[in-house]
C-alpha cells in the first residue's frame, strides 16, 4: 500500500529531486519543485519515497520556453493561463504495475481538481516520448532545444482525460499483468 501527499518541507524537495534526477538523468533545481503548483510524492510504509510527479499551473510555463515560437501555434502556448503542465515524473522499479496505474491515475485526478482546459506534457528521451504518445493526442513540438538535443512536448484538452484513465488502466492492469504473465508461463513450460 502507497501513501501519498504533497510536498511542502525543504528536505522533501531535495530528496524528490534527488530521486528525480536518479530516475530520468533531469537536474531540476530544488528551487524550481518549490516554485511549482504540485510536487506529489508516493511513500512506502516506512516512508521512503517510491514515486512522485509534478504540476504546475504558475507562470512561466516551462514547456513553452522551450518550444521556437511559429505561426501555427495553437493560442494557449501564448496565453498559458489556462494550462497545466505536468512533469517530474518518477517511478521506481519496486513500484508494482498496479501502483504505477494508481500513480498515474491520481496525476489525472490533480490535472482535473486545477480546472484547467489544456495539459501539456513532455519528455527528453524518446522512449519515453513513445509512452506519452499513448495518451497524449497532440504533439506541439518534437525536436531540439537550447538544453537539450531532443524533446517531445505533447498536449491535450481537458475532456480527454476519462480516456488517458481508461489508456491508463488498460496498459497498468490489464496489458502489462498479461505479458508479464504469459512470460512466467513460457519461462516455467521451457524450464
Amino acid at each position: 500500500m502507497l501513501k501519498t501527499n504533497l510536498l511542502s518541507q525543504d528536505e522533501e524537495f531535495e530528496t524528490y529531486a534527488h530521486h528525480y534526477a536518479n530516475a530520468s538523468g533531469n537536474h531540476t533545481s530544488v528551487e524550481h519543485f518549490k516554485r511549482i503548483s504540485i510536487v506529489r510524492v508516493f511513500k512506502n510504509k516506512q516512508g521512503e519515497m517510491l514515486a512522485g510527479y509534478t504540476l504546475n499551473t504558475r507562470h512561466p510555463i516551462r514547456y513553452f520556453e522551450d518550444v521556437p515560437k511559429t505561426d501555427d501555434q495553437p493560442a494557449f502556448v501564448s496565453q498559458a493561463d489556462d494550462v497545466i503542465e505536468t512533469g517530474g515524473l518518477w517511478v521506481k522499479n519496486e513500484v508494482s504495475h498496479f501502483y504505477r496505474g494508481v500513480v498515474f491515475l491520481y496525476s489525472l485526478w490533480d490535472m482535473i481538481k486545477s480546472k484547467k482546459r489544456f495539459i501539456v506534457s513532455g519528455a527528453k528521451h524518446p522512449k519515453v516520448a513513445k509512452l506519452q504518445s499513448i495518451i497524449f493526442p497532440n504533439k506541439l513540438y518534437e525536436g531540439p532545444i537550447k538544453n537539450a538535443d531532443y524533446v517531445c512536448i505533447f498536449y491535450a484538452k481537458r475532456y480527454y482525460i476519462p480516456i488517458q484513465a481508461l489508456l491508463i488502466m488498460n496498459k497498468y492492469w490489464i496489458i502489462d499483468p498479461l505479458k508479464n504473465a504469459v512470460r512466467t508461463f513460457k519461462a516455467k513450460s521451457t524450464a
